[in-house]
Formats: structure tokens, sequence, C-alpha cells
């Protein structure tokens, strides 16, 4: 009778250990592709004319490309609206999170909230995160 169970027991384990390991996997490989977020502050130097963005980016496959743009409209700015965007091509994906530094030249920004759209482009395939964010003088 104990030799049975045991038998059972084994038959059991042989069937259910592969497809606990295979679903294991099966996660695993879903959970690649891209992600990105936008960090809630930004802080511009140069009178304004220079915005430093900070993104998290994490994807697989090499390398990738973010762009941001951010959009800051009337009252945080004395301008109708100021919209502007930069890139960073040397984003690393190699499934890690990485913090991705991308630098807006050439508009001018002014202390207050601003709404930030960040695009990232990958072997992964793309990422995409907007928010509402804080702008700071550095």
């Amino acid at each position: 009778m104990k030799r049975i169970r045991l038998l059972v027991l084994l038959s059991v384990l042989a069937v259910a250990l592969p497809v606990g390991i295979l679903s294991g996997v099966a996660k695993a490989t879903g959970s690649s592709g891209t992600s990105v977020s936008i960090s809630q502050t930004a802080d511009y130097n140069l009178a304004g004319t220079s915005l430093d963005v900070n993104l998290l980016v994490r994807c697989t496959g090499g390398s990738g490309v973010a762009q941001v743009t951010v959009n800051q409209p009337q009252p945080e700015t004395g301008f109708p609206d100021t919209t502007g965007t930069g890139f960073n091509p040397d984003v690393v994906c190699d499934g890690q999170t990485h913090s991705v530094g991308v630098t807006l030249i050439g508009t001018v920004y002014d202390p207050g909230r601003a709404y930030a759209i960040a695009d990232v482009t990958a072997a992964s395939g793309p990422g995409h995160a907007e928010k509402w964010i804080t702008i700071f003088v550095n």
C-alpha cells in the first residue's frame, strides 16, 4: 500500500514539476518589453533654455532611443505655450532598469507645472509614458 502511494505521489510530481517550470519560464519571457516612467520633477538652467528630464527605462535588445516632449501652458509660463523636444540616442537595453537623462535645449521654461511625454524605441518594443511634472530652477 505504501509503495502504491509513493508511486502515485511520484507520478503526480513527475507531471506537475515540468508544468510548474514551464509556467515560470512563460512568465519570465512574457515580462519582456519596454517600460518607461518619468520623474516627478525636472530642472532647468541657463535662464530656462535647458531643461533636464529624468526617465527610468527597462528594455532589451542592446540599445534604444528616448524622446521627451514637454509642454508648459499658461499661466505657468509668460508665453502662450512653451513646447520643446529632446532626444537621448544612447539608452542601455539590457533588461535592467536604468536612469536616462534627456535634455531639451532652446525652449524657455519657467518654474511650475508642465506636461511631459516620453517615448522609448527599442528592440523589445516601444515604451510610452506621460504625466504632469514640476519644473524647478537648478
